[in-house]
């Protein structure tokens, strides 16, 4: 085995499919990636949960595989200047050599014959979508998902197709996130949970003028990220097992107080009034006649408020929140408005984009003595 190719175009290559590779595995073969030399390099990386391949051009001089250690490969190629490098097996030793002007590296390789062999999957009936608007979905409801992995269905973000509507939802049971976006292509009605890390795995990656396919099979999904018509990277990933929340039976059909809010204003003051926040203390919204009071309270530090005005002209309500979480909310929707729905201060407020009804954020109130 033996390729040339650039130090940027490998270390990004394999900086991408060692997201696969989790340090909490103690097996040491899933800690290396596999270097598949055939008319591409592939790259393939595992944790038998998620499997990553990878494919970019290099000048081949001879075909071949080995399997070596991701995270010394990565140090290796983060230490050189950019440059041409040349990787060679060498049969005698079972080493790597990493040449890039006159540094060398011999790098031990692992046992090709225990890497596990990369899942198959079937092309049929592909999900299509445009890559970037597919990020965008993913990024507006992230924030929502539950890091508590004892409650491991809440740590994934649910998929939902319905009348050819994709339908992303996460929640971490104080505040549910759920946008909705209409395909063009026709698909079969899906209800499916995929783990959030394999989403943010996507989101946080540079991919200019890629498209995107997704294929479902049993306890699996597949995202093919294809470019010019060529497949450059696909994830592998088993679905979550559990029942996800019915989240429409959350969402009230009603509500009392709808209160039109500039976005920019209310962002920038609950920002600057939770400036002084410690361990998430509650930050309250006191909602009078004609304006808002964005107010914070610590006992051992001391305390914040600021008003603004707003256009509501019923009865006085106050009302609070984590403000992270209250943050987040706002962060999700688009337009220049917010509307605030409430029913009552100790129910879940409702905030939807002034135009697009497709975007919505349902968040618990902190209940305060």
């Amino acid at each position: 085995m033996k390729f040339q190719t650039t130090r940027s175009e490998l270390l990004d290559a394999i900086l991408f499919s060692s997201k696969a590779i989790n340090p909490k595995i103690s097996s040491y073969i899933l800690n290396g990636v596999l270097l598949d030399i055939d008319s591409d390099l592939n790259i393939f990386s595992t944790d038998l949960e998620t499997s990553i391949k990878t494919t970019i051009d290099v000048k081949i001089e001879e075909k071949g595989k080995v399997v070596v250690p991701a995270k010394i490969l990565i140090n290796i190629l983060k230490s050189l200047n950019e440059s041409k490098i040349t990787l060679r097996l060498n049969k005698e030793t079972n080493q790597v050599l990493l040449s890039s002007g006159k540094a060398n590296f011999n790098i031990n390789t692992l046992s090709l014959e225990e890497y596990p062999a990369f899942p198959e999957t079937n092309i049929k009936n592909p999900i299509k979508i445009e890559l970037n608007k597919f990020k965008t979905l993913i990024t507006k409801v992230q924030r929502a998902v539950s890091q508590d992995e004892s409650r491991t269905i809440l740590t994934g973000i649910l998929m939902e197709m319905e009348n050819n509507n994709l339908t992303m939802v996460a929640t971490d049971s104080y505040r549910l996130a759920i946008i909705k976006e209409e395909l063009k292509t026709k698909n079969d009605d899906i209800k499916i949970v995929v783990p959030a890390r394999i989403l943010d795995s996507i989101i946080k990656n540079d991919f200019k003028k890629y498209e995107l396919e997704i294929i479902l099979e049993e306890n699996q999904i597949a995202f093919y990220l294809k470019k010019e018509d060529k497949i450059k990277n696909i994830i592998i990933s088993r679905l979550l097992s559990g029942k996800f929340p019915e989240y429409k039976q959350l969402l009230p059909e009603e509500m009392k107080h709808n209160i039109i809010i500039e976005k920019e204003k209310i962002l920038e003051v609950v920002r600057r009034i939770s400036s002084i926040s410690q361990d998430n203390i509650p930050i309250k919204l006191i909602i009078e006649k004609g304006r808002m009071f964005v107010v914070m309270d610590i006992k051992e530090i001391g305390s914040s408020s600021e008003d603004f005005e707003i256009s509501y002209g019923e009865e006085k309500m106050e009302i609070s929140f984590n403000p992270n979480f209250l943050i987040d909310g706002i962060l999700m929707m688009d337009d220049k408005n917010i509307i605030f729905s409430i029913e009552d201060p100790l129910k879940p407020v409702l905030l939807n984009s002034g135009k697009n009804k497709d975007m919505t954020y349902l968040l618990m109130p902190i209940r305060i003595s």
